[in-house]
């Protein structure tokens, strides 16, 4: 007899929540169901409400009043900001549910082991959203690192690219500017790049030093006569690339990015909406896949507004601190930051991060005794190519997943994952997984330590 469908309670009806996460319940209703939610937005929470048909009764303002009455399933997601998700975590889990919890773990390190403890003292599964290792990009990069095919592994270059509109958005005016009200932009960031990584390379770090400051976001690099807001007349409109209309009111950067990493029908689609937005809205009315642009109202406009039509979106310029200069932000996290590691195997690894790419995606490249590996996992698509050295043989591979799925498809497979655990899972392999996601979180808070103190820290500084 097949499983009944898990009950899942919510506790932050966010982007990530709401929109990357539960969606697989709207898609797969006979394997999980929300049941409850906590969010004190309340046009979040009513909008999230109506899409998984959630009673009243069962609409929450805070999450201690959801986790205070009787367990209402098996499975909480917390998907709050950074420095909110220790105690609601940590309550579900006494609570009796076992826990979707996004990354990072908490911006404390301390937290980030006490949430391990729990785990261990409730016997509950705590899974935290390290999408990428779910992707079939990483996978297969996995796949043909273990395989041999590249021999002995001796040098790797990772980066996080971050368009410099998803800085602009993210780390500058967003959320994330701010590493005393969010996370250091390392751990925010690139905890994802220190988990994959170790998982890939099936290797450590026993040293590292890190580099990186706030270079460019800074007051004094402002345009001169620069208003403190975008709209309230810019001297620099026409050419700043951070100009918030041009990010915001036809995504034009948006747009080019993906065309930038797509392939085929839907490179040549984005890449025309974002020259000649008319063509493609006639068009959509005779391929509906193109309403997929046309009718766009994901990230980074979801952010601005619920229901961002174009007049929410002008408001929100305007009065929003998405409309403010980049400039005159109260922004404190680097935008750019190295990390160089040596590894258990004497491989050498450098994670480079910064937030001026021209596209969003990230790149590896590893180098071996036998061969080369070079990948590119980006907003639109991604590859690998693998050389050999003694044949000059080349395997090309498409790693794309569905332009619908977030991360490359890693934030659906990571809720089917979820699901089967919860059903079927072993608690000590699940809860290995959660402390290889420890030491990820682990070394980004190294790496930041290296960087303000300017020294070198060893295995010691982070076990």
């Amino acid at each position: 007899m097949a499983n009944k469908p898990l009950k899942a309670v919510l506790i932050g009806a966010g982007e990530r929540g709401a929109k990357s996460y539960a969606p697989f319940a709207l898609r797969h209703p006979d394997r999980l169901q929300f049941v409850a939610v906590a969010e004190p937005n309340a046009a979040r929470r009513e909008a999230f409400s109506l899409q998984h048909g959630i009673p009243r009764e069962l609409q929450f303002e805070d999450w201690p009043q959801l986790l205070e009455h009787e367990q209402l399933g098996e499975v909480a997601l917390v998907c709050t900001q950074d420095w909110q998700h220790t105690r609601p975590a940590i309550a579900a889990m006494r609570a009796g549910y076992h826990v979707l919890l996004e990354k990072p773990m908490a911006n404390v390190a301390q937290e980030c082991r006490d949430l391990l403890q729990v785990s261990r003292e409730t016997q509950r599964q705590l899974h935290i959203c390290h999408v990428l290792r779910y992707t079939p990009h990483f996978q297969k990069m996995r796949e043909l690192v273990q395989s041999g095919v590249l021999g002995q592994i001796v040098n790797v270059d990772q980066r996080e690219n971050a368009a410099f509109w998803h800085m602009a958005h993210s780390f500058v005016r967003g959320n994330w500017r701010n590493k005393e009200q969010s996370s250091p932009m390392i751990l925010a960031k690139c905890c994802h790049d220190f988990d994959i990584l170790n998982w890939v390379l099936d290797d450590s770090p026993v040293r590292l030093s890190s580099f990186g400051e706030l270079s460019h976001f800074k007051v004094e690099n402002a345009p001169p006569g620069a208003p403190l807001r975008c709209l309230d007349g810019c001297p620099v409109a026409e050419t700043c690339p951070f100009y918030a209309p041009f990010i915001y009111q036809g995504m034009v950067p948006f747009w080019n990015s993906l065309a930038d990493t797509a392939r085929g029908f839907p490179r040549w689609a984005a890449a025309t909406y974002a020259t000649n937005p008319g063509l493609i809205r006639a068009l959509s009315g005779f391929v509906p896949v193109l309403h997929q642009l046309t009718r766009y109202d994901g990230w980074p406009l979801s952010v601005l507004a619920e229901d961002p039509t174009p007049e929410k979106i002008d408001l929100a310029l305007r009065e929003g601190p998405y409309g403010r200069c980049v400039y005159h932000c109260d922004n404190d996290v680097v935008d750019h930051q190295v990390v160089l590691m040596q590894m258990e195997s004497g491989a050498d690894v450098s994670l480079t991060m910064h937030g001026l790419s021209h596209n969003e995606y990230r790149t590896t490249r590893i180098e071996g005794s036998h061969g080369r590996l070079m990948a590119e996992f980006g907003t639109g698509g991604s590859r690998i190519v693998v050389d050999e050295h003694r044949t000059d043989w080349r395997m090309e591979y498409d790693t794309s997943a569905d332009l619908r799925d977030g991360h490359g498809g890693g934030d659906l497979r990571l809720m089917a994952y979820l699901v089967d655990c919860v059903n079927d899972g072993d608690f000590e392999e699940i809860y290995a997984d959660t402390q290889a996601a420890l030491k990820s979180h682990l070394l980004a808070f190294a790496a930041e330590d290296s960087r303000l103190e300017s020294r070198v820290m060893s295995r010691e500084h982070w076990e």
